[in-house]
């Protein structure tokens, strides 16, 4: 608050107001007090005297202001502390001037307040080596590429093996564009004395190359701004080194090092100048200046342009899982199967040798995917022991298909209620009959049986089905389908099916391509469904079953889980087939190759996506001249391809338009690396997992040995 006071005939001071008498005989103190009502001194800050004079005061000519030397020496005999008037000279108040009263700002510090340094500033920091500085407990050196220390021609994006090293490094790189026409007259005055001066020297000396060098680096920057109309530029770089304690710091500044070195470039510690080059990297664009000074370097446009560092492709979807870290940059692989703007599909395939982490592979994305409230379901024709313990470790619902096995899922069940799978949108139902679509699935499933089934036995074993269902009083009418409470009616089985044809002399014989599904040894598989279907994470595991009936097996799996992802549109729904080339490869049936091709192509619509893997490259291309597996291949938008050996790294090669380059990291892929193709973005990935969910599903026999030594001292600890 500025104090305004008026000195009365240039000698007696006081307040006044207007056709008032000053208070010549009582104290300054009693005077202001006269003349400050009660509502002033409420709002008075701190108890003290601001301004007596009412806001609408008019000033008579003759009163004059105070020089700032008399206003400093009234406060200081008052003792008020109130910030001092400035001058102002020649000026009047004018009358009916208003004086606004200003309140005095408290400064933050006095009220306790947390302020914005308070948050950002660290809360302790030892400058006191000479390697490092440590801030909060995190040790950081710092690094400098000296100005000398580049390498005279660099190609592209030579900078982004430093960006890439780790996520202990960072990296500032600063250049700042002069101005053409000053820096041009130094680059010809400095060419033109080291021209003179290389008339005196002789060319053995040392020097003679020196000269020669710079002479030509002249040239060629004139030649560069002149011709090629580029600017010039300095530039700065400073790399950070951060680690939890000395040992490690050493060991990453050792690495950065090396690094360099193996780059052709001259990377030198920033001794004693540590904080100076913490500050620097803050994001306040200030290099100190001796940092600068020591690590400046003159680049082109050209080559200022070949240093920009981010080379490197990357997959984050945000809404996506984690799939693994980017072998390129460490930065995370975050996968959106179901993003529709980026994928075109979410279909997937996963390429690689046994052994090369396809079932880890899959078993990861099924549960992260899980995680997310997506229906996950497993085939698995092979090895499917190796899906059971984490499907009973989140509650999901192991099924294993085989002679041996009590679970049942009823091939002739019909599980739909309409065929149209908008009516959740439209809430229009069609008329179309579920029980003639069933059929069709039905003459697959006969074809899987027996491969040479002629036309004729075709149009018996279709009509045996209708009056089978009849039996059980459903027709073609889908109204038929339910009881009166609106529940689905008992559905007949494999056993039904096969009364009836041993009641008919024209289909007696075909009773016996069934025999076996209904009192034979794989009547178990005839019966009627008693596994819960309705569970969110379902295996279907049909290992058991022998090459003759793995084809069945897969279908009788494939036939459930496909009526359940046509049921919505709208869920999202995901179907993992592992060894798909035992139904598409040279084994295969073209029916069944058909039906898993229909579900790559056409699950798209249904919100679902088709994920297959395969280990024997060569047999996924081998029926109808490699028909099926092109085709599955190109409805898959995402590829997965792990280690390989060469010939089939140079198959996948061929069907999937990879580089030489590619090629070859796929050969020296390691154990659980891959190389993903997600659209045009091709990144080898390290697949990563966390320990606990490593524990559940790794198959590796050392892992499994520690498992099983570990399980052996629990039961010990347990039974002591």
């Amino acid at each position: 608050m500025k104090n305004l006071k008026v000195k009365q005939n240039n000698k007696q001071n006081g307040f006044v107001e207007k056709n008032a008498k000053p208070f010549f005989n009582l104290g300054q103190e009693e005077v202001m007090r006269k003349n400050t009502t009660d509502e002033q001194r409420m709002r008075t800050p701190f108890g003290r005297y601001v301004n007596t004079i009412n806001d609408e005061t008019d000033y008579d000519d003759k009163d004059e202001i105070f020089s700032d030397k008399d206003t400093e020496e009234y406060a200081e005999e008052e003792e008020i502390y109130e910030e001092p008037v400035k001058p102002i000279k020649n000026k009047r108040f004018k009358k009916n001037k208003k004086v606004t009263e200003n309140v005095p700002e408290t400064q933050p510090i006095w009220t306790g307040q947390t302020t914005a340094i308070d948050i950002i500033a660290p809360t302790s920091v030892d400058n006191g080596s000479r390697d490092y500085v440590v801030v909060d407990g995190i040790y950081h050196s710092y690094l400098y590429i000296s100005g000398y220390g580049y390498r005279t021609h660099n190609e592209a994006a030579w900078m982004s093996a430093l960006v890439e090293a780790g996520d202990s490094i960072g990296i500032s790189f600063s250049f700042k564009r002069m101005q053409r026409d000053k820096i041009l007259s130094r680059i010809a005055q400095k060419t033109m004395i080291n021209r003179s001066k290389m008339r005196d020297v002789a060319d053995t000396r040392s020097d003679f190359e020196e000269l020669d060098s710079a002479i030509s680096s002249g040239i060629y920057l004139k030649e560069g701004m002149n011709r090629g109309n580029q600017d010039f530029y300095y530039m700065s770089t400073i790399i950070e080194v951060t680690a939890e304690d000395e040992e490690t710091l050493e060991r990453n500044v050792s690495d950065i090092i090396t690094l360099c070195a193996s780059m052709d470039m001259v990377c030198k510690r920033a001794d004693y100048k540590h904080e100076q080059g913490f500050l620097s990297l803050l994001p306040t664009v200030s290099l100190d200046a001796d940092l600068e000074r020591k690590s400046r370097r003159n680049v082109l446009t050209d080559s200022l342009a070949a240093a920009f560092p981010f080379s490197s492709f990357e997959v984050y979807d945000p809404e996506g899982i984690f799939i693994g870290l980017n072998k390129y940059n460490n930065s995370v692989a975050i996968l959106d199967f179901f993003d529709a703007d980026k994928y075109s599909n979410a279909n997937a395939c996963i390429l690689g040798m046994t052994g090369a982490g396809k079932t880890f592979l899959m078993q990861i994305m099924a549960l992260r995917l899980r995680q997310q409230g997506i229906q996950v379901f497993i085939l698995a024709p092979l090895k499917g022991h190796e899906f059971a313990e984490v499907c009973n470790m989140i509650g999901g619902k192991y099924i294993r298909i085989a002679p041996s096995s009590m679970d049942c899922i009823n091939i002739m069940e019909i599980r739909k209620r309409t065929l149209n799978t908008n009516y959740e949108i439209h809430g229009v139902r069609r008329n179309d009959s579920i029980l003639a679509e069933k059929i069709q699935n039905l003459i697959i499933f006969f074809s899987l049986i027996k491969n040479d089934i002629t036309q004729n036995e075709l149009n018996l074993i279709d009509g045996a089905i209708v009056r089978t269902y009849k039996t059980f009083g459903i027709t073609y009418d889908n109204d038929s389908l339910f009881d009166k409470d609106g529940r689905f009616k008992k559905m007949p089985t494999l056993k039904d099916l096969y009364n009836e044809l041993l009641s008919k002399d024209k289909t007696k014989d075909l009773a016996l391509m069934i025999e076996k599904f209904a009192v034979g040894s794989l009547s178990t598989l005839g019966g009627s469904t008693n596994v819960d279907l309705d569970n969110k994470y379902i295996v279907i595991d049909i290992s058991e079953m022998n090459e003759h009936l793995k084809a069945l097996g897969m279908f009788i799996a494939l036939d459930f889980v496909w009526d359940k992802a046509k049921e919505s549109c709208i869920q999202k729904k995901v179907i993992f087939m592992d060894e798909l080339w035992k139904l598409i490869g040279t084994a295969g049936n073209r029916l069944a190759a058909d039906y898993v091709l229909e579900i790559f192509k056409v699950i798209r619509g249904y919100g679902g996506s088709a994920i297959a893997a395969t280990q024997d490259i060569s047999d996924f291309f081998a029926l109808d001249d490699g028909k099926y597996g092109k085709a599955i291949i190109n409805a898959s938008r995402i590829k997965f391809i792990l280690q390989l050996e060469e010939d089939e790294a140079f198959t996948v090669q061929k069907h999937l338009s990879l580089s030489d380059e590619e090629t070859m990291q796929i050969i020296r892929n390691n154990r659980g690396e891959a190389l993903l193709c997600a659209n045009r973005n091709k990144i080898v990935i390290d697949i990563k997992a966390s320990p606990y969910i490593y524990n559940a599903i790794t198959t590796k026999r050392s892992d499994l040995e520690k498992k099983r030594k570990r399980k052996m001292e629990e039961r010990e600890q347990y039974d002591n």
